[in-house]
Parts: C-alpha cells; sequence; structure tokens
C-alpha cells in the first residue's frame, strides 16, 4: 500500500512538473467572415490570403459567407463575436453605405469594430445595352435628359454600392432614370444584356468578359486615370463628369472590444502578406488593386465615406426598410 502511495504521488509531483502550455488546447479556429456572396471582391480576397494567413498564426483559418439583408447579417455577427481576434471581417464599402439606411441595426460601424487593415480597392465601370444609341456617359446623360423617365438602370438591390453610386451619379449630372432593383447581380445583368434596363454601374472586372463579346458595351470607369485593363475606355473625370466616388474598397475589421495587441499582430501577419507578390499579382488579376494601409488608414476611409454616403442617401431619399 506503502508502495502505491508512493506512485502516485511521485506521478502527481511529475505531472506538476510538466510545461502549463503543454496541457494548453489546440489554438481556436479563425473565421473570416464574409458579408457578401462567393466571387464578389471581399470573397475573393478572403479565400485567397486564408491559407497564408494560417500558416503566418500557426493556426487553421475559415472562410465563412454569412449574407443576407445587404451584408447586415455578417456584419452584426461579427461585432457580436467574441474579441478575441478569432473572428475577422473582411467587408467591402458597403459597411460605409448601410449605417445610413438601416434605423434598427444592432452595430455602429465605428463604436462597434476595430480598424485592422485596408486590402484594396476595385474599379467600377459604366455599361449599357448595346443597342443604345450611345457612345459615351456624355451620350448616355444627354438621353436621359432627353427622355426623363424613359430609362432604367439595374443593381442588385437597393442600397448596394451599384445603386448608391448610381444615384451619386444622377445627383451630379441631374438625370432622370429609373432604379429597378434586383435580388442579386444575376438578374440585373441578365436584363442588361436583354434590354430590359438600359443601364448599371458594375465592377470594372465582372463586365470585361461581357464587352469584349459585344453582350454590352462600356462606356466609363471611374479612377484617376485609364485602367490598365480598359486603356480604351475614358473615366468619367475625363468625360467631364467630377465627383463620383471612385471606388469600391475592401478592409478588415474585428470587434471594438478585441486587445490592442492582438489587432497590432493580425494588422501586421495582414500587411505582410499584401506584401507578398504573389497575393498583389492574384488579386491584381480578379480586378482588385492593392492598397495597403493599416488601421488609421482604415479608419480614415471609413469616416469619410461615412459622410458621403450619408449625405447621398439622405439627398435621394433613399430608405432600405
Amino acid at each position: 500500500m506503502k508502495k502505491l502511495l508512493g506512485f502516485i504521488l511521485h506521478a502527481a509531483l511529475l505531472s506538476a512538473l510538466v510545461p502549463s502550455h503543454a496541457q494548453e488546447p489546440p489554438s481556436k479556429i479563425l473565421t473570416i467572415v464574409v458579408p457578401t456572396t462567393p466571387g464578389t471582391g471581399s470573397d475573393i480576397a478572403a479565400r485567397l490570403m486564408a491559407p497564408k494567413l494560417s500558416q503566418a498564426l500557426g493556426q487553421a483559418v475559415v472562410v465563412e459567407n454569412r449574407t443576407g439583408a445587404s451584408g447586415t447579417i455578417g456584419i452584426g455577427a461579427v461585432a457580436k463575436a467574441a474579441p478575441d481576434g478569432n473572428t475577422i471581417l473582411f467587408v467591402p464599402n458597403t459597411m460605409a453605405m448601410i449605417s445610413s439606411l438601416y434605423t434598427n441595426l444592432t452595430w455602429d460601424p465605428v463604436h462597434d469594430f476595430a480598424p485592422v487593415v485596408r486590402i484594396g480597392k476595385m474599379l467600377v465601370a459604366a455599361v449599357v445595352n448595346p443597342a443604345l444609341p450611345v457612345e459615351t456617359i456624355g451620350d448616355f446623360v444627354a438621353l436621359a435628359k432627353k427622355k426623363p423617365g424613359q430609362l432604367n438602370y439595374g443593381t442588385p438591390g437597393t442600397g448596394t454600392p451599384h445603386h448608391l453610386r448610381t444615384e451619386q451619379l444622377r445627383q451630379i449630372t441631374d438625370m432622370d432614370v429609373v432604379h429597378i432593383p434586383y435580388k442579386g447581380s444575376a438578374g440585373a445583368v441578365t436584363d442588361l444584356i436583354g434590354g430590359q434596363v438600359q443601364f448599371a454601374l458594375f465592377p470594372l472586372h465582372s463586365v470585361l468578359s461581357m464587352t469584349a463579346s459585344g453582350k454590352l458595351k462600356m462606356l466609363a470607369t471611374t479612377g484617376d486615370t485609364r485602367s490598365q485593363w480598359t486603356p480604351n475606355v475614358p473615366t468619367f473625370r475625363e468625360s467631364g463628369i467630377a465627383g463620383l466616388n471612385n471606388y469600391d474598397w475592401l478592409g478588415v475589421f474585428v470587434p471594438r472590444a478585441t486587445p490592442q495587441k492582438t489587432v497590432d499582430r493580425l494588422s501586421r501577419k495582414l500587411l505582410a502578406l499584401l506584401d507578398d507578390p504573389d497575393i498583389r499579382k492574384e488579386l491584381l488579376a480578379r480586378g482588385i488593386i492593392p492598397t495597403p494601409g493599416g488601421p488609421s488608414e482604415l479608419a480614415t476611409l471609413l469616416s469619410s465615406e461615412l459622410d458621403e454616403w450619408r449625405h447621398v442617401i439622405k439627398t435621394a431619399h433613399i430608405s432600405a426598410e
């Protein structure tokens, strides 16, 4: 009996001497929440960066699309997540738009989130049905003024970047066009090709193949200069239209209560990935122009666009409810 007790005490002593980290459970899975559908800019960026982020952090990383209500569902899920750095949000500029569209949101883009990294930006193209007798964006504006209320523009839904930027264009040019909202991009593109709607603003890369095949006609793109993908297409500014928001953008956020050291670590790791030539090449190939920036740069961008889109929404009397 004494030998047995001695063995038990010896075993207990040995277990007490084992370093505590050996008894810790494996690292939690890091979840990247994307509030948009597969194939969108934020989804593309998340899935490109997830494998290398997993290597950099030494933990498993998964991408989860949580869509619905213009992105409010996925964004809200991250706002309520544990602030431990294991739930992060890859989100487009809808973050700056929908907070002015909905009055009953359970989250605030500034008070409930900590900015981590600005990823990049995406150009936008003005496209029309080829049968429309216009060759430039100026031609389209003139035709819309000549036929007030007779031309339609399609979008993936009320409050989407496509909708708000077209409303901004309408306010700048004072043209009278009718909004036709769809439930997603597919229906809007199909009806634009079919002639049920005449005009749309879409991410440049999403319509390149359709303009190349003649299914759509591209009139202008956003940007300070002509894009590397469409050197023969003028910009809005070049066409005499100033003041239009130039880019969709992508950013990374975490819940506001996340410890600063955790935010800083995530920011360093993600910025290092955005400096990786392979990732930059892959992003560019998909129309995402890398513009890496830290928390302060993303916070400044969000603040300025909150003001910009709030003005557009108020002026157009847009509501998503």
